[in-house]
């Protein structure tokens, strides 16, 4: 039921950001949308799941990927969305921590990575370098952010990405050394 009450809430921010006139408020109804979306991701899983306390963040990863590059093209931005991710099972609760990370800065690459007219990848790899700890990056070739200054946009995103990154025990570092933006995060099992 929940992920079902997700979806309505989800439908109803995407048919009142179409009809927006204002694009600053039709692109923020959007990237709420994309949110949700990623919440009730979680839900699904957990619906066809036998053990409601671990996601395979790979299938999940997946499928939340296969969602953001559908909107992100729906709405004009054409980049792909490239996935590298192990079969590894999270609990629950850092499942919906590492979607909402993956969604906010996979949005964050859409709008601004590469200037218009141009394409480029985003890339998003989850692996388990040893038992009891996990790795997410995302990465793009564009033209790059090193975290600091000023964030683009209202900085609403960062904010997220940063409680998120809380609430997994771990902070979001930036590999100032990549062309583009590289957003690193360690966090335990």
């Amino acid at each position: 039921r929940v992920a079902n009450s997700l979806a309505l809430v989800a439908g109803l921010a995407y048919m009142q950001a179409h009809s927006m006139t204002d694009p600053t408020a039709k692109a923020a109804l959007e990237e709420m949308q994309a949110r949700i979306t990623a919440i009730a991701g979680i839900h699904r899983r957990l619906y066809t799941s036998d053990d409601v306390r671990f996601v395979e963040i790979d299938a999940y990863l997946r499928s939340l990927i296969e969602e953001l590059q559908a909107a992100m093209q729906a709405s004009g931005r054409d980049h792909a969305i490239r996935l590298e991710a192990e079969a590894i099972q999270v609990p629950t609760d850092k499942a919906v921590s590492v979607g909402v990370i993956v969604t906010e800065l996979v949005t964050n690459a859409y709008k601004y990575a590469y200037p218009a007219g141009t394409s480029g990848d985003v890339r998003v790899r989850i692996r388990r370098p040893d038992p009891a700890n996990v790795s997410l990056v995302v990465e793009d070739d564009g033209i790059g952010w090193g975290g600091g200054g000023k964030p683009r946009g209202t900085g609403l995103g960062s904010r997220i990405v940063r409680a998120m990154a809380s609430d997994l025990k771990t902070t979001v570092r930036f590999d100032e050394a990549h062309r583009g933006t590289r957003v690193m995060l360690d966090f335990g099992l």
